[in-house]
Parts: structure tokens; C-alpha cells; sequence
């Protein structure tokens, strides 16, 4: 299959394509190209079956909507530019998405304390209504909606998604590792008592690949790690180095994790790889990037 990813060069970007080009061809995209310079000739010049967009600007630094500043420009008139191109093609369309669209979820009541942290009593539903408080998951709910046009296309939200590898665009799962592994204290609102539900990219690589075969489209998925990922902040940082040193502060979510059968009954798809596996992996890969000269590292 012939795949035009768009944000390769990112955090999650490199990890899908480095997944999808053992079996497919894999076409990057991403800032030097220019999203606005993607046009149906060059989709058709490349045989495009599937287009993936992971282009984002994350401004969650206030809760009003701001036209015409760079988080609209690449999150709505990007999805904008993508539906034009796409309108009238069968090209699969995955448009990534995020559980900011849904705003702060559980509560003291929804969670149980454990030893190991909290835990959800539920997972959250696509059924879950649209809530968002920034600027960021108004944009995504914009693109989501903007998505809808294109009958071929598919919404996949994620909650955490993670590689095995260092990267300097890296989300939480890269910080809290790179500094636990370098023994210096980490900062962790409720103590790390929150639970998360990392999902790999290999796993996310392979919903993708379902969505265009089953054509199931139409459709928002909510794509976790599964109730066998479930894990507090705290579990994490100390499989990644047993003897960090953890600081509360203030602040804090109870924990987010996603139901995944919407996935699984159109599809067939369920996480395979466990995040506990994969964490001393990604620990001893950021090693290995601290330890080479500044020039050798991952950019």
C-alpha cells in the first residue's frame, strides 16, 4: 500500500513510519514540504491509497478560540486543505485526534486507590459529549468535524502514545524517563498517583492498517493501551529507574484511559504490546542517546 504520512518527522511520526515501511510504501510530509503545498496531482502521482495526518500545533495555553493564529492555520485549515485535495477520491483518510477534545473526564468518584495508585472505575466511551477547555481541543473538535466530509475517513483519538526511542519533540512518557534516568528528581503531581493507558505506536500503526482494510469509516475511535496498560505515573517513572527520587506538587488530573470495543467490534484490534515491556527498552535507548556527544543525538 502506498501511504502519505504527514508529520514523519515528529515524536510519533517517526515511530509510524518506521512501523508501516516494513510492509508498505511510505511517503513523509512534514514541515519543509508544507501541508499547503499537497495537492490532488501530487496524491495521484504517488498512487496514494491512505493518507495519515499527524500535523498539530498543541496551544493549550488558553481556553478561548483564536482565528487565524497558527494552532487554527495547521489544525482546522489544515484538515480544511486535506478535504479539498481528498474530496471526490477514494484515498483513506485517518485523521489523528486527541482526548483533549473531551476535556477533563474523571473524577474522586470515578477512580479506586490501590497500592500501585489509582485505577478507573470505567473507561471512557466514544459516546462521552464534547467538552473541550483549551484552545487546542477546539481545534481538534473542529478537525474531527471537518473530517466527516471525506467519506472514506476515520478518527482515531489517543490518550498516550509512545515509541521505543529518544526524540527532542517527545511527549511525557520521553521527559519523565530522561529524567529518571539521569537521577534526577521528578516532579509529579499527586505523587504520581495517576493512572495513564500508553498505547505503542506499533499498536496504533496496526489499528490504521485495519480501518483501511475493513474500510470501516465513518467512525471515531478511542485507541488506549487497554486495561493491561493501565499504570500510575509513579509505576512508570520506577520501572524506568527503581531508585528516582519522586516530588509531589500541586495540581493534577485523577488519570485518563480509553475504552477500546468500538475499535475491537469493527475491526478486530486490541493492543498487543505491554508498556511494563517496553519501558526498560526506552530507558536504555535514552541512556544510550545521553551518553553520545550533543552532535550524535536524536533530532
Amino acid at each position: 500500500m502506498n501511504i502519505l504520512l504527514i508529520g514523519h518527522e515528529g515524536y510519533l511520526g517517526r515511530g509510524l513510519y518506521s512501523y508501516l515501511s516494513r510492509k508498505h510504501r511510505v511517503i513523509g510530509w512534514d514541515k519543509k514540504e508544507d501541508l499547503f503545498n499537497l495537492d490532488a496531482a501530487t496524491l495521484a502521482r504517488e498512487s496514494v491509497e491512505m493518507l495519515i495526518n499527524l500535523s498539530v500545533m498543541a496551544d493549550r495555553g488558553g481556553r478561548n478560540f483564536q482565528a487565524d493564529t497558527p494552532c487554527d492555520q495547521v489544525n482546522v485549515g489544515g484538515a480544511r486543505h486535506l478535504a479539498g485535495i481528498l474530496k471526490g477520491s477514494e484515498i483513506s483518510w485517518i485523521q489523528m485526534s486527541t482526548r483533549e477534545v473531551l476535556g477533563p473526564v474523571y473524577g474522586a468518584r470515578d477512580v479506586s486507590r490501590t497500592r500501585a495508585g489509582l485505577r478507573p472505575k470505567w473507561l471512557v466511551s466514544e459516546e462521552q459529549p464534547y467538552a473541550p477547555a483549551n484552545f487546542y481541543g477546539k481545534s481538534k473538535v473542529m478537525s474531527e468535524f471537518i473530517s466527516e466530509s471525506h467519506p472514506h475517513s476515520a478518527v482515531i483519538r489517543l490518550t498516550t502514545c509512545y515509541t521505543d526511542y529518544d526524540h527532542p519533540a517527545g511527549n511525557w512518557v520521553v521527559s519523565l524517563i530522561k529524567a529518571a534516568v539521569q537521577g534526577r528528581p521528578v516532579n509529579l503531581t499527586r505523587g504520581g498517583e495517576q493512572f495513564r493507558d500508553p498505547l505503542h505506536v506499533d499498536d496504533l500503526g496496526r489499528l490504521m492498517e485495519l480501518i483501511h482494510a475493513k474500510r470501516a469509516f465513518g467512525e471515531k475511535y478511542h485507541a488506549g493501551g487497554g486495561r493491561k496498560n493501565l499504570i500510575s505515573l509513579k509505576e512508570f517513572v520506577r520501572l524506568a529507574e527503581p531508585k528516582v527520587k519522586i516530588q509531589k506538587v500541586a495540581g493534577g488530573d485523577y488519570g485518563f484511559a480509553f475504552d477500546n470495543r468500538k475499535a475491537t467490534e469493527l475491526t478486530g484490534w486490541e493492543p498487543k504490546i505491554l508498556v511494563r515491556e517496553r519501558i526498560p527498552v526506552i530507558a536504555e535507548n535514552i541512556r544510550q542517546q545521553i551518553a553520545l556527544p550533543p552532535e550524535m543525538r536524536a533530532r
